[in-house]
């Protein structure tokens, strides 16, 4: 048991060394995430219509091919 009770001084002991965030800090990093997230949801769908409209005109291409 002693180690077990070590071992949480010691987690007391590191996380009263964290320096958290701001509010305004928080809320300017989570608008950046916000937006990265919104610009690669973007990026991917926009690759994926490509993929659609790709796929699809190699598909026809190769039904109308064959009949």
């Amino acid at each position: 048991m002693k180690n077990v009770g070590t071992f949480f001084k010691e987690v007391k002991v590191e996380l009263s060394k964290i320096v958290w965030p701001t509010r305004e800090e928080f809320i300017g990093a989570t608008i950046v995430a916000l937006i990265v997230i919104l610009a690669f949801t973007l990026f991917l769908s926009v690759i994926n219509y490509l993929f659609h409209v790709g796929a699809q005109k190699i598909l026809a291409a190769l039904v109308f091919n064959i009949r």
